[in-house]
């Protein structure tokens, strides 16, 4: 695979010149920028994401690139926003909760992204999980944590030894043509169909 480098884009840049930025830095400054400064409510996911998709200067900004041999796309910060807000409902409705386990076994797709920040969004504890890790590396993982839910695909679940880990209730499963048996939830399709409105879980 051919590695490419993207060209830079002119306007508004966050930073316009480091060697200042470096010199006059302020840790407490820093803060200032973050909302929870003035609200005291944490989420990271919020921090990331959605206090740039309601701002007006920076909603229509790029905030992922994604390209494979078969998807060249982009997403703004604003549709971030929605995306992951869909995501979070898809957990809401199945029951995840502040505080529970879920974790993400899947190739870096822009739903990895949905999934991640969105799980974060309902207040959720995420667990990434390396895509090249066996069946027994991922047991250890969710059998020691307890995990709740995970997000995986067709090509990955056969690594996830779900009848074997008692406190696992729901198998997210992103792909074409997933059959909803047992466990599993087709997450595309719900997301389709979930609101892209949220009251985000703070810290």
């Amino acid at each position: 695979m051919e590695l490419q480098t993207l060209p830079p884009k002119g306007g508004n840049p966050n930073l316009e010149n480091y060697e200042d930025a470096a010199r006059e830095f302020d840790w407490s400054k820093a803060e200032e920028a973050f909302s929870f400064h003035k609200t005291g409510n944490v989420n990271l996911a919020y921090e990331a994401i959605d206090r740039h998709a309601e701002d007006a200067k920076t909603k229509d900004k790029i905030a992922l690139f994604y390209s494979d041999a078969k998807r060249d796309e982009s997403y703004t910060f604003e549709d971030m926003k929605r995306m992951t807000n869909r995501a979070a409902n898809v957990f809401k409705e199945a029951g995840i909760q502040k505080g529970d386990r879920v974790f993400i076994f899947m190739s870096r797709s822009p739903e990895l992204y949905f999934a991640a920040l969105g799980a974060i969004k309902v207040g959720a504890i995420i667990g990434p999980l390396f895509e090249a890790f066996m069946e027994g590396a991922v047991r250890d993982r969710l059998e020691n944590s307890d995990a709740k839910a995970i997000v995986t695909t067709p090509e990955l679940i056969e690594r996830v030894p779900v009848d074997e880990l008692p406190a696992l209730e729901t198998v997210f499963m992103q792909g074409d043509d997933v059959s909803e048996e047992g466990a599993v939830i087709d997450f595309k399709k719900s997301m389709d169909r979930a609101s892209e409105e949220l009251e985000i879980t703070c810290r």
